[in-house]
């Protein structure tokens, strides 16, 4: 027997599941992914979240349509926003500093790269001198080439993985800063608002989450979403009511100022309600919006503004 259950804490996982039982084709080919520390098939981002209802039916009839006897246990509620917040942190800090060692790891991998491409190089005759074909020093001179190329094709992919590594740090550093919180705000309220519009629609047909297991999940969503929204929203409030990073806003800033975003600075010709009309170097404006701008001068270009004072 074949178990699929999901709570908020465990999320989606499955149970009863062998080595070479034939299940594991099915699973991946529904999105299913084998967790080694929890030694069990499981659906990626699952905990804390709505349940995948479709996903969940899809994976139990592909199973039961090969043989398999499969039975679902399925926990719809949800955790207090701050609880599950505060486990997946534990979880997205622990993986922060996971991807800060591993940077640093590709970083020094890289330098040995790098190192071995220099000592390669230095193998190979000075001033550029062609291969002298038939001559007793060919082989010797194609292998110093060869290896040349092979060192400076793996210095090139250890910068490549040690950049991907740094940046992929720096995200995951980045949860709770206010530009990154204030987006995610504005993208759960345009979702939440979204649902809402196709709730309408079904209930105007008549539907109900007992007669369609699409409104069902609709419903599941936004009961997320209005969680999620909740918790992120506090902790804006909070940062705004400390002495904690802000976001600028329209108070902050005047035309004429300069404001940096992207690391490139830009004169403010007009503060808006949610951005700020910049100059550019062509004949039209842009427009900049505030979770966009890292930094703000005076009028001087030299003088600070900061945000909230």
């Amino acid at each position: 027997m074949l178990t699929i259950t999901h709570t908020p804490t465990e999320g989606t996982i499955i149970d009863g599941t062998s080595k070479g039982d034939g299940t594991a084709p099915i699973l991946k080919t529904a999105g299913w992914k084998w967790g080694r520390s929890i030694t069990a098939w499981y659906i990626p981002h699952s905990r804390d979240r709505a349940p995948h209802l479709a996903r969940i039916e899809h994976t139990a009839a592909a199973l039961r349509a090969a043989g398999y006897d499969v039975e679902t246990d399925i926990d719809t509620t949800l955790r207090d926003g701050t609880d599950a917040h505060h486990n997946r942190n534990e979880c997205l800090t622990d993986r922060a500093a996971a991807l800060a060692a591993k940077a640093e790891r590709k970083a020094t991998a890289a330098d040995a790269a790098h190192a071995r491409h220099d000592h390669a190089c230095a193998a190979l005759p000075e001033g550029g001198e062609p291969i002298k074909v038939g001559h007793h020093s060919e082989r010797r001179h194609r292998r110093a080439l060869d290896r040349a190329h092979t060192t400076a094709r793996a210095a090139i992919e250890a910068d490549a993985a040690a950049r991907s590594a740094a940046e992929s740090a720096r995200i995951a550093d980045h949860r709770y800063t206010p530009a990154v919180i204030h987006r995610r705000i504005e993208r759960q309220s345009a979702g939440l608002r979204s649902i809402e519009r196709h709730l309408t629609k079904y209930r105007a047909a008549g539907h109900t989450a007992e007669t369609s297991n699409h409104m069902h999940q609709l419903e599941l969503n936004k009961a997320e979403l209005e969680r999620d929204i909740e918790y992120w929203t506090a902790v804006r409030a909070e940062q705004d009511a400390t002495d904690g990073p802000k976001l600028y806003s329209r108070a902050d800033l005047r035309p004429g100022c300069f404001v940096n975003c992207s690391g490139t600075w830009h004169k403010v010709i007009r503060v808006n309600a949610k951005s700020v009309t910049v100059a550019t170097a062509y004949s039209w404006t842009d427009r900049l919006p505030y979770d966009k701008i890292a930094d703000a001068r005076a009028e001087d270009a030299h003088t600070p503004i900061r945000p909230g004072q």
